[in-house]
């Protein structure tokens, strides 16, 4: 839930990192090199004679010739210029006949009144300069177009400039955050024009006949924030860098061809089309991504790859035509025009990239804009350590072997070889970053690997964490293989000695009875076990299958197999102080699953084939752990259930607060089934989603399977998502149409971020409550959890009535404080929290209501109510966190994403909280 009116300013956004004033993370083979530093830079261009000409935002524009900044600036408008906030001198291009002329044109924030504190006296206009060897003659400006004046609000100003294929002038205008204005034909404001070079108009625009005046210079409507345009050479293919709301979008237009009317969509449509109303010429994205599965943030600058002249330093020729784009969050991109759905990873960690151009000579040049972190009018408004940086291409970067990088350890027959990873390596030895290609590893020396032996690399390394053999001998090697390429590992022996046996629970102290697993990961292999501390021999008891104890004991263990010496002795000491039974007894490793390690690999086209339930009654798997969530999220009115998978050895990291941290391989599983008819009870499955980690564990991909209408089953939902119109009939009979949207794999990201720990429902004050286990027990799922030893190190039990929990918001035995602020927590933290966005309040239940930033939080965009502020005690219609949340709206609703209806009761909840901070005197 995001407070402001533009969940992404642009100067300086909000980040998911932190900043590096370094160089970038660039790939194999390419070099680059600072150019310029201590800067407040916005964009650059090239010229047609080399020359590079950046815009720095108080007014100056200045050059670089060679790799040398000069120390004059070409132009100095810093008098008229109004660079608060997002406006300022933005962007210059050059005349199709500059070598012949000299005329250079820029788009800046005209101050028309430098004393007017309201800001309402700005507007921004393009200005044509001549240039007679380093310098722009001030007194040579020629206005070519002047744009609607401003509100005080200074985001969204748009500011690109370029010359189309059919020699006209494109600006791209943003819609100074009123979202009505991208639609209005009668105002300048998040369009794209087209305007002769000399401001006049040309009479083939597709709006001439219909609109009036200067409006007549609007080629397209329904634009955001178009930040940039690039036109690519030849071609005359346009692109504009938009920042849009929930999703980053290029957007296109063909300047080869005469114009037609083109809308965007824009405040309507954010991102790909769904069900939505199109307007007439509408236009879907030619690419776009949204902040959490696109990884970013906002949408800056871009340019096509084709240089004039290329080089020595110019790119491997794949990279020709591509479009390399900057987020801000602090990566550079590409994509091919032909091919936009596929997306090129290129630089990453870069400090605020803003702008990227392409030299003639094929280098890569790109803006750190760096500045003040966070999202306040003095971090957009300025920056004292931007740098320019040129990227050129030296060598390398393909894949040109692969490399055992981790290798496997000597052992016991049965036991792990430990972790073992291959790389996919350039020819220097680097992992090239983009490689996912499937590696395959077998014994070299005869025999069978016990385990997955194929796994997709996951940024150029494949990583097999639990392979062992079964048979002793010397001198084993992997051989890995991917493609044409392949490697072997050193030698490693694996013993003519059994595993000793792994006892589940561990020792420890527990409240109630204990039911006692024992294993051993070698086939073949008979346990032997004890329950009076005595070490077991041939004459104990044949361990085959879970038992009970009640009070406490030390259990001991070993496994045999013919023709090997027994396995060491394995010992439990389990004290035993209470009767209280857990809610589950056991957790065995979960059979017959079917999920890649990423999303790299197919993914099971229905849900029956993850092998995560044993029938269409959602009966799970043993070993397949439910858990409820004390605050669950708004879904819509429908309602969840979940489940956790851990791989067989794996641990969660416990945090008392704040996030957990989990083990590569954990899946997550939540399930929506929703009431149509109150009247009736009739109840309809909706869909099951996946949330899968990687080998990291810090991140992963999500799936979407959505129900049959028999329930049969549940089909994979593609990528770009889906909607559907249920009709909802309520407890008076009355039915409605509501809108349910089943989100493609890349809108998991928009809430599960690397900064909000990726996993965002099970942490401590969410599972410090009871759960109604199916076996008919309830007991809190924390004292659970340690005790089926899924937390590393075990948690003291005694501990857990200290922890803080939350509460739903319907709970009305819980203060009316604590409902409203766990209802925030579950909905809104992932966004809301440091680091997380722009506005200014921290949401997590953890931090302390007087620390959150809520009570009387200052805003920037008001929404046109006086006085607003994010909870204004006693007055929830000043409040405009309620305002959002019971909004609708696409541009003001919040949660922005997957919400399609009010949550009435927490509405009320929210309003009844905010009514009664008044009488606390807050």
């Amino acid at each position: 839930m995001i407070i402001f009116e533009n969940p992404v300013p642009l100067f300086p956004l909000f980040t998911l990192f932190l900043s590096t004033a370094g160089a970038a993370t660039l790939p194999a083979g390419f070099a680059e090199t600072k150019i310029a530093d201590d800067l407040n830079p916005v964009t650059m261009s090239f010229s047609p004679d080399g020359r590079l000409f950046l815009c720095e935002k108080h007014g100056l524009l200045r050059l670089i010739d060679g790799e040398k900044l000069l120390p004059k600036p070409v132009l100095d408008l810093s008098s008229k210029v109004d660079a608060w906030n997002e406006r300022g001198l933005l962007s210059v291009c050059f005349d199709p006949e500059f070598s012949k002329n000299g005329w250079i044109y820029v788009y800046y924030t005209h101050n028309r009144d430098p004393d007017d504190k309201a800001r309402t006296s700005s507007n921004n206009r393009v200005s044509r300069f001549t240039l007679k060897g380093d310098v722009a003659d001030l007194k040579s400006e020629v206005v070519i177009l002047e744009l609607d004046n401003l509100s005080k609000i200074g985001w969204h100003n748009g500011g690109g400039l370029g010359f189309g294929k059919d020699g006209k002038l494109y600006v791209s205008t943003g819609e100074n955050s009123k979202d009505s204005n991208a639609q209005d034909g009668g105002n300048l404001l998040g369009k794209l024009l087209r305007i002769n070079k000399d401001g006049t108009i040309p009479s083939d625009n597709p709006h001439y006949n219909e609109y009036k005046d200067k409006n007549r210079a609007i080629a397209a409507l329904g634009l955001r924030n178009p930040f940039t345009i690039s036109v690519q050479p030849g071609t005359g293919l346009l692109y504009l860098s938009m920042v849009g709301a929930n999703f980053e979008q290029i957007e296109a237009y063909d300047t080869g061809k005469p114009p037609v009317v083109v809308n965007y969509g824009w405040p309507g449509i954010d991102g790909p089309p769904k069900n939505q109303k199109q307007p007439p010429g509408y236009r879907a994205p030619a690419y776009a991504y949204d902040h959490g599965g696109g990884g970013g943030t906002a949408l800056c600058g871009g340019d096509f790859y084709n240089p004039a002249k290329p080089g020595t330093d110019a790119f491997p020729s794949e990279h020709t035509g591509r479009y390399f784009f900057s987020d801000y969050k602090g990566w550079i991109k590409s994509i091919d025009p032909a091919t936009p759905d596929k997306r090129y990873d290129f630089a990453k960690d870069i400090d605020r990239p803003i702008d990227v151009d392409t030299a003639p000579d094929g280098s890569l040049w790109y803006i750190a804009r760096a500045g003040i972190p966070g999202g306040s009018d003095e971090a957009n408004s300025a920056s004292k350590n931007g740098s320019v940086w040129r990227v050129r291409w030296t060598g390398g970067g393909q894949v040109a072997k692969l490399a055992v990088i981790q290798q496997p350890v000597s052992t016991n027959v049965g036991t792990s070889i430990g972790t073992v990873k291959v790389a996919l390596q350039d020819s220097s030895g680097k992992p090239v970053d983009a490689a996912n290609d499937s590696v395959t590893l077998t014994l070299s020396s005869g025999g069978t690997l016990i385990g997955t032996s194929k796994v997709p690399a996951v940024k150029g390394v494949a990583t097999f964490p639990a392979l062992s053999i079964a048979k002793p001998g010397r001198g084993y090697t992997l051989r890995a293989s991917s493609g044409s390429f392949s490697a072997v590992s050193g030698g490693f022996d694996i013993e003519n000695r059994l595993a000793t046996p792994a006892i589940m629970p561990a020792s420890g102290a527990f409240s109630g009875p204990v039911w006692v697993s024992i294993s051993n990961p070698t086939p073949g292999t008979t346990i032997r076990f004890t329950t009076d501390g005595k070490a077991p021999d041939a004459a104990s008891p044949v361990y085959t299958a879970p038992f009970q104890i009640t009070t406490g004991t030390v259990i001991k263990a070993i496994a045999r197999r013919d023709g090997l010496p027994d396995s060491g002795v394995a010992g439990a000491d389990i004290r035993i102080s209470g009767n209280t039974p857990y809610g589950l007894d056991t957790r065995p490793a979960v059979s017959g699953l079917n999920l890649p390690a990423t999303a790299d690999e197919a993914l099971p086209p229905t849900l029956s084939a993850t092998g995560i339930f044993s029938d269409r009654n959602l009966t799970p798997k043993p070993g397949v752990i439910p858990y409820s969530l004390n605050s669950p999220s708004w879904n819509d009115g429908a309602e969840t259930r979940h489940w956790v998978i851990l791989p067989d050895s794996g641990k969660i990291g416990f945090a008392d607060k704040g996030e957990f941290t989990w083990p590569g391989g954990t899946v997550f599983i939540q399930h929506f089934e929703i009431e149509t008819d109150q009247t009736s009870k009739a109840r309809r499955r909706l869909e099951t989603r996946l949330l899968v980690l990687d080998p990291t564990g810090g991140f992963g991909y999500g799936a979407t399977y959505r129900w049959r209408p028999d329930g049969s089953d549940a089909d994979l939902v593609d990528a770009a998502g889906q909607e559907e119109v249920l009709k909802i009939t309520d407890a008076s009979g009355t039915t409605r149409n509501q809108t349910w949207s089943y989100p493609g794999s890349g809108l998991c990201f928009m809430c599960h971020t690397p900064n909000a720990g990726f996993v965002l429902g099970p942490k401590t004050r969410q599972l410090n409550g009871d759960h109604a286990y199916p076996n008919g027990r309830t007991d809190n799922q924390l004292r659970t959890w340690t005790y089926l030893q899924m937390f590393g190190p075990a948690l003291d039990e005694s501990a857990i009535k200290h922890f803080a929990h939350t509460v739903a918001v319907d709970d009305t035995k819980a203060s009316v404080e604590d409902r409203a602020r766990s209802y925030l927590d579950t909905n809104c933290a992932h966004c809301h929290r440091p680091n997380g966005t722009g506005a200014l309040w921290d949401a997590r239940y953890d931090t302390p209501l007087s620390a959150q930033g809520i009570i009387g939080g200052e805003l920037r965009n008001t929404l046109g109510i006086e006085n607003g502020k994010i909870v204004a005690p006693g007055d929830p219609v000043k409040s405009i966190l309620h305002h959002r949340m019971a909004s609708t709206n696409l541009t003001e609703q919040m949660p922005p994403v997957s919400r399609n209806v009010v949550d009435a009761t927490a509405l009320e909840v929210l309003g009844e909280w905010i009514k009664k901070l008044s009488q606390k005197g807050e």
